[in-house]
């Protein structure tokens, strides 16, 4: 009976998974030995999302709307040609295994100029996490996948898969402030949770103004202070479900260069958030908005340094803070 009932299940499970019935596939063979040929990547799970990464003239796009990280894609598109199959799986597990991938698996289809070269389901790890169960679309053989000599061995991370989900955010470029090429002439911030604490910098005329427009002094030298904080702030995950009115909108930045003037606000955690599990994750952190986009994530240790107030920044002029 329970030989009868396997033998059903597979076949419906080889039903779900086939779409090209008739073609010949290798059900071991998941990598693919040349990633440059890679030009279109497709994962779609089980509660219906759906990505597609798609590179258009060396540029990676997700879903014909943002550009890919360089880091993730050319990370993943490592691990496609580095997977190895690591071992079968037991006949007393193959039942469980195929049943758990053909509910939760994450579904991987691999492209060469339209053609599919692959098309694969990746599921849960193994109870020691030295690997990852897979199957190929077509086959009822699943299989312990791992990349030889890379901890852990786990797979789903690596292809940018959260848990059983995937996440299309995951894999945009993140935000980088960069202003490395030293062309800032003002900078202004207006301090909304502190007015008194808001300023203005002319980089240009070396002056510093208060937030009544007075100019105060200050020690010249520390203008290159702005400089070197401006430089290379990458920003973290993108919120985008996040709504910026139900944060507080602490303080507005406007640097400005040679032919533009771009915005950087940035958001707290309102008084009800802070007593939320969610919002209290163990590194601190605010969010922002880069000229106006959505809501990302940035960590107090990085952006403190652009954040500091109109008193602190005279501390390390060695001038009285205004405060006093």
């Amino acid at each position: 009976m329970k030989n009868k009932l396997f033998i059903l299940t597979s076949l419906i499970i080889i039903f779900t998974f086939s779409s090209c019935r008739n073609e010949k596939v290798n059900h071991k063979k998941f990598s693919v030995s040349e990633e440059d040929v890679i030009d279109k990547i497709i994962m779609s799970d089980k509660k219906g999302n759906k990505i597609e990464l798609k590179k258009k003239d060396s540029i990676w796009i997700i879903n014909n709307k943002h550009k890919v990280w360089d880091r993730q894609i050319e990370y993943t598109l490592g691990v496609m040609k580095d997977i190895r199959v690591k071992s079968s799986v037991s006949e007393q597990k193959m039942e469980f295994v195929i049943r758990n991938i053909s509910t939760s698996g994450v579904k991987i289809e691999i492209f060469e100029q339209d053609d599919k070269i692959r098309s694969y389901y990746i599921g849960g790890n193994t109870s020691d996490h030295q690997g990852t169960y897979m199957i190929m679309e077509q086959s009822n053989e699943a299989y312990i996948m791992h990349i030889p000599d890379r901890h852990p061995g786990i797979l789903n991370p690596k292809y940018g898969i959260e848990g059983i989900y995937i996440n299309e955010n995951i894999w945009r470029k993140p935000i980088v402030i960069d202003f490395s090429e030293n062309n800032i002439q003002e900078i202004i911030v207006k301090d909304l949770d502190k007015p008194k604490q808001s300023f203005k910098i002319d980089l240009e005329n070396i002056s510093l103004y208060n937030h009544e427009e007075q100019k105060i002094p200050f020690d010249k030298s520390n203008l290159s202070y702005w400089n070197i904080s401006l430089k290379n702030l990458q920003c973290g995950a993108y919120k985008p479900h996040l709504k910026k009115e139900d944060f507080n909108l602490v303080k507005k930045i406007f640097i400005k260069t040679n032919n533009r003037t771009d915005s950087l606000f940035i958001y707290d955690k309102t008084i009800s958030q802070s007593t939320q599990k969610e919002y209290n994750p163990s590194v601190e952190y605010k969010y922002a908005s880069w000229n106006n986009s959505e809501l990302v994530i940035i960590q107090n240790n990085i952006f403190n340094k652009v954040l500091i107030t109109l008193d602190e920044f005279l501390v390390l002029s060695g001038e009285k803070p205004q405060s006093l």
